[in-house]
């Protein structure tokens, strides 16, 4: 990432309360800014952020650091994004339930 959206600083205090704002490097902190800001931020700066990366750098995101969302971000974003290869959180109850049944 470049540049952090104005969007995203107008919320700053509220998605960085932790560090200091000023200090955040976009392009060697992304992973953490995206995080925060696909996990806590509003629709506003959800839609600044997808601008500026786009679709497929989101997605990779999702992909090499999902432990940086929570579940619901993150299977929002799976679905949102068209992420497939991400298993599924029922898969493994799905699959022992599989095996009760099959005989």
């Amino acid at each position: 990432m470049e540049r952090i959206p104005d969007e995203v600083i107008k919320e700053a205090p509220h998605l960085f309360w932790d560090v200091d704002p000023a200090t955040l490097d976009p392009a060697k902190h992304e992973d953490f800014i995206l995080g925060r800001v696909l996990s806590k931020g509003s629709w506003a700066a959800l839609r600044a952020i997808r601008l500026t990366v786009g679709d497929q750098k989101l997605r990779e995101f999702v992909q090499r650091a999902p432990h940086r969302l929570d579940l619901r971000s993150r299977r929002f974003l799976e679905v949102a994004l068209s992420i497939d290869e991400t298993p599924c959180t029922t898969t493994p109850f799905r699959r022992s339930n599989e095996r009760l049944f099959s005989h």
